[in-house]
């Protein structure tokens, strides 16, 4: 059972996205709906959550700030953001945030399930962006293999398994990637890779 807290100032999308959840062949149980962005840190005090998906534009705080509160006090918490606008601008908030996905209201319904879906077993979701030429040139294609294990939220030690190299291996391989676009952080790896269409 996938237990879900939904936070939205729009009680009919709510309602409606409870619907749908309550629906899909997962089996998801939602444990709340909150239209007082707010008070969702008070009631997530106590309760099993295992995703919270969260408007980008409510009264009182941005979405986004929402997201690095819930991170901050929940790191394990798997966090996204679902939403009318399908900037660049925001895409790229919430991937600096730590967001585990960035969904539109606009999708149909069986492809907003799909992501949803990916969301729930581990996997970040991003709208696509075309790809810019030759940019992945910069990494191998190993490098490219590990940074969509990244992407999917797994550690180096994990990669390392997945891959049946060491874990020093998969070390030095973030660190190229670091070191080949001057970067300072998983995230800023991440950011690239969804802006060049690796992930």
């Amino acid at each position: 059972m996938i237990r879900v807290l939904l936070v939205d100032d729009h009680t009919l999308f709510l309602d409606g996205l409870e619907l749908l959840l309550r629906r899909s062949s997962a089996q998801y149980n939602v444990v709340g709906k909150i239209h007082e962005p707010l008070k969702t840190l008070e009631f997530m005090e106590g309760v099993l959550i295992d995703l919270v998906l969260i408007d980008i534009e409510m009264p009182g705080v941005n979405g986004v700030d929402l997201l690095k509160r819930i991170l901050s006090r929940f790191p394990h918490m798997k966090v996204a953001v679902i939403t009318m606008h399908d900037e660049d601008q925001f895409i790229q908030e919430v991937i600096a945030a730590g967001g585990h996905g960035f969904l539109l209201k606009s999708w149909d319904s069986e492809e907003l399930l799909h992501k949803v879906n990916s969301i729930a077993k581990g996997i970040r979701v991003f709208p696509s962006r075309p790809k810019r030429p030759n940019q992945s040139e910069h990494f191998s294609d190993r490098e490219t293999e590990i940074l969509r294990l990244l992407a999917k939220g797994k550690n180096s030690l994990e990669i390392a398994e997945d891959l049946f190299i060491t874990i020093n291996t998969v070390k030095t391989h973030r660190r190229n990637m670091l070191r080949k676009l001057k970067a300072t952080n998983t995230s800023q790896l991440l950011k690239f890779g969804f802006d060049n269409n690796l992930l």
